[in-house]
């Protein structure tokens, strides 16, 4: 994925899901950068990579939409291709959040195959990060499709087509990988960035006909947007999804991980925008988490005697929490507590991953700023 050339993203309308529209909108989508033969073919075992963070019904926008999953599986099925539909969630075994999102309904009814990626393999890397462990489902496919589902991020503002490659981490690696790159954000999207040119997804198609602002990645709302994008560079899928809800990509800690490794197309004057023009499709109001500045220019001693201060953080809704412990099992650093009465946060030892925001079930941690960050933005 260089970024000395040029690629092309597709902008395909698509208005909801039904399932004959969405199989129009994602093969046209397809068709403009060259067809799905372009991407697979015969024989190829394709792993279909969609966003499966926690059992949420279709609806709720935290999964990829399973009609979106459908119209992939057919098209790997035309191009002679073998279909896996595969990822590690977050939180639950791999069939009940599949059965719960609608799509271990369609991988069973377009005779596709359900592959848990819970076997890790250790890859070397040339970058900052020199090993990595991945499902060997992953690293042995012929090709991996990546189906991310346009979302906010209370650590990387959007989550989307790079960021939803790191389901090919096994299970609680992928915490690890949280504890490993610390509170440091740039360092978590130099990570993303580097596992997303290992495995080289043949193309994504993000589902963004329903996508998710406000609280995401889990607990956020449903918001219309009406697309289907497309592309061979994740790095440019994130450029352009970005610019249709508002953001500017340099915002995007993926987006500026990424020209600092020269990985991926960060550029619009290298991005071919297919299909429907970029500016008549710009959602506008779309609702972002809070933003953060951990990175400022400060000495690293009144850094941290400010990190509470100048940096957004998790904050716990006392009255919708139900002290369920789910917090507690994904905070790398052990940050949290449970007394008697409540679950509490210990933010000097927090690393504001929000992997407790990502992963609460009743959406009862969401992101707050810091007091001073709160004065500066009032």
């Amino acid at each position: 994925m260089s970024a000395k050339t040029t690629t092309a993203v597709s902008l395909v309308r698509c208005a909801d899901y039904d399932r004959d529209r969405t199989l129009t909108a994602v093969r046209h989508a397809v068709d403009l950068l060259g067809g799905i033969r372009a991407f697979v073919k015969p024989g190829d075992r394709v792993l279909i990579k969609p966003n499966l963070l926690k059992a949420s019904p279709a609806a709720a926008a935290v999964t990829t939409h399973p009609e979106i999953v459908r119209a992939v599986i057919r098209l790997v099925h035309e191009a002679g291709g073998l279909a896996l539909v595969g990822d590690s969630p977050g939180m639950g075994p791999l069939r009940k959040v599949a059965e719960k999102a609608g799509i271990l309904d369609v991988v069973s009814e377009e005779s596709a195959t359900l592959v848990d990626l819970d076997d890790a393999v250790a890859i070397g890397n040339a970058g900052m990060f020199h090993r990595f462990e991945l499902a060997r489902q992953a690293r042995e496919a012929d090709a991996i499709i990546n189906l991310p589902k346009l979302k906010t991020h209370g650590m990387t503002t959007l989550t989307g087509a790079v960021k939803n490659l790191f389901g090919c981490i096994p299970g609680r690696r992928k915490v690890q990988w949280h504890f490993n790159t610390g509170v440091s954000h740039e360092a978590f999207a130099r990570m993303l960035v580097e596992l997303s040119a290992i495995l080289r997804p043949r193309i994504t198609i993000m589902d963004a006909v329903v996508g998710m602002e406000g609280n995401g990645p889990g607990s956020g709302d449903p918001r219309e947007i009406g697309l289907i994008l497309a592309g061979a560079d994740p790095v440019a899928v994130d450029v352009i999804s970005a610019l249709v809800v508002g953001v500017n990509p340099e915002r995007l800690p993926v987006v500026r991980a990424a020209v600092a490794a020269g990985i991926g197309h960060t550029r619009i004057d290298s991005i071919s925008v297919l299909g429907e023009p970029l500016a008549g499709v710009i959602v506008r109001g779309f609702r972002l988490p809070p933003q953060e500045h951990t990175e400022w220019p400060l000495p690293e001693w009144l850094r941290k005697i400010l990190k509470d201060a100048l940096t957004t953080r998790p904050v716990i809704d006392h009255r919708a929490c139900i002290r369920c412990g789910i917090c507690q099992g994904h905070c790398p650093r052990h940050a949290i507590g449970m007394t008697d009465k409540k679950i509490e946060i210990r933010h000097r030892d927090c690393i504001r991953c929000f992997c407790c925001q990502e992963f609460c079930p009743q959406g009862a941690i969401t992101v707050g700023r810091g007091w001073a960050l709160s004065m500066l933005r009032s």
